[in-house]
């Protein structure tokens, strides 16, 4: 089996964040922000696999801190786990006041995207962590994975419950 590691994954951006960005708050709008996480991870993940990938989801997504047009941002997104199909992307955004150049983790995530079935004939590598950061947020991967397992046998149940009116 080939290997990558979470560097070779990794994807950075920075941003300075402008008026129309904001919510009513003056504070970065969410779906603004899970656009740019879902860009960001959907990269990384191409850099592990080179082939069609789709969002299956996000989890772990925790606004730290508010974002605002005094502070610029930078995303890093890199693969944390792999099972089957299923590639997991961890995303962080550490925003920078823009006078005193101050950092502080904003937002994170944790996103899985789907390698499609027309891949069948690709090999999914198996990711190695080598940073301490990387070796923290790689062995919860498994028991992320059992949580998003038992979220999805509820499903049926779940969505059994909701309206389609």
């Amino acid at each position: 089996m080939s290997q990558k590691t979470c560097q070779q994954t990794k994807t950075i951006s920075e941003r300075i964040i402008f008026d129309k960005d904001l919510n009513d708050k003056k504070t970065l709008f969410g779906g603004k922000t899970l656009s740019l996480l879902d860009e960001n991870a959907g990269l990384a993940s191409f850099k592990f696999v080179k082939g069609k990938i789709a969002t299956a989801g996000y989890d772990h997504v925790n606004f730290w801190s508010p974002i605002t047009t005094d502070k610029y941002v930078k995303m890093e997104s890199f693969v944390t786990g792999v099972h089957n199909r299923q590639v997991e992307v961890f995303t962080k955004i550490i925003s920078r006041d823009i006078k005193t150049d101050k950092p502080e983790i904003a937002f994170t995530s944790f996103c899985t995207l789907i390698v499609l079935k027309s891949n069948d004939k690709m090999e999914i590598p198996e990711i190695i962590p080598e940073t301490a950061e990387e070796k923290y947020l790689c062995q919860g991967f498994e028991n992320r994975l059992k949580q998003r397992k038992a979220e999805y046998l509820q499903k049926s149940e779940f969505l059994g419950h909701l309206s389609l009116n």
